[in-house]
């Protein structure tokens, strides 16, 4: 049985590679954080062993936790339901805590397993609450009964109120394409955090990204954007975004920035499954190859996220676009049991 003086007995190296798991896992790392992880990570191969010995405290749950996905029904206010299935003993250093109740360690045991097997976007809360919902690297169309078409791409997840005033879709995270169907008494508006988009035409496209930042493209027509806190519009007039434009709102700033003109083969490049860069950072890229699989991809070091990179990426197969950008940069891959990559020189 594990005594209180088992941590104490790890090698210096085991308790910190440890501790960053729990770090990683538990909170949000900062940016400077987060170069210090990738600095550690990167500075001896003896780093990545300790942390692959860490993961692999917790492996056992994130073997077990599966996740099944009902199909949603046609029915556009209908509510997709999610089957979980986990079958895990509390780690080691749950155990260690004599004050948790055994309910209570599986819990906290379930939670940490899930965390490790969801995308970092995906909130079990939001797959719960939406009517329509894809998976890490799945795209799903669906047909709604006013006959406008939703478009999700990958860990995305969308609410549906149709009303006799008006069509509500509520973007809870992700990114989904919207081709709207004409509707002269129930006008089509889209909500994503504290952003209110209403269709004046055709086809456009809303992303809600993990930290809060949305960005509204159109391809036909154009939409009206604006602030809103609790449905309550705060701009007037609205931002308007033409065809051939996009709006970026940066979370929590309050202001909506004049739209920009856009390249839609890059920003549309995600609904044949690919991402274009031309000259962007290694970084920019790693972050999107990242939301097309489940766990992680670290890069060893500040002067590694600055390398420039330019060309077309699969999406639908993110390990093969690892190995494209291993190939151009000449760099190397760590791997940290089954869902952390780390790419260094």
């Amino acid at each position: 049985m594990p005594t209180d003086n088992d941590e104490a007995n790890l090698p210096p190296l085991q308790q910190l590679a440890i501790e960053w798991l729990v770090r990683l896992r538990t909170h949000e790392l900062t940016e400077t954080e987060t170069r210090e992880f990738a600095d550690w990570l990167s500075h001896d191969l003896s780093h990545a062993h300790a942390f692959a010995n860490a993961e692999d405290l917790f492996d056992i749950m994130t073997q077990a936790v599966q996740l099944k996905t009902e199909a949603s029904k046609p029915n556009p206010n209908s509510v997709s339901e999610i089957a979980v299935t986990a079958v895990i003993p509390p780690p080691k250093k749950l155990r260690a805590y004599r004050w948790l109740s055994v309910p209570l360690a599986l819990a906290a045991a379930w939670l940490f397993a899930v965390t490790l097997v969801l995308p970092e976007q995906a909130s079990l809360w939001d797959v719960y609450l939406g009517d329509y919902h894809t998976g890490t690297g799945e795209q799903r169309t669906i047909q709604l009964a006013d006959g406008s078409r939703l478009l999700l791409n990958t860990d995305a997840a969308v609410s549906v109120d149709y009303q006799d005033d008006k069509r509500q879709i509520t973007l809870h995270h992700g990114q989904a394409q919207f081709t709207v169907a004409g509707d002269k008494v129930r006008p089509f508006m889209v909500s994503a955090g504290e952003l209110q988009v209403r269709a004046l035409g055709t086809v456009f496209e809303v992303y809600k990204k993990a930290s809060g930042d949305i960005n509204v493209s159109v391809q036909e027509h154009a939409v009206a954007t604006s602030l809103s806190d609790s449905g309550n519009v705060l701009q007037k007039p609205p931002m308007l975004v033409q065809q051939g434009q996009q709006l970026l709102y940066a979370h929590g700033s309050g202001t909506l920035n004049s739209p920009e003109t856009t390249n839609s083969e890059v920003t549309g490049a995600w609904r044949q499954r690919r991402v274009i860069v031309k000259d962007r950072p290694l970084a920019e890229l790693v972050a999107e190859i990242e939301r097309y699989r489940p766990g992680r991809i670290f890069l060893g070091g500040a002067e590694l996220s600055r390398l420039r990179v330019t060309g077309l990426f699969s999406l639908a197969d993110p390990e093969a676009s690892l190995a494209k950008v291993r190939k151009i940069l000449g760099l190397k891959e760590t791997r940290l049991g089954p869902l952390w990559v780390l790419l260094h020189r």
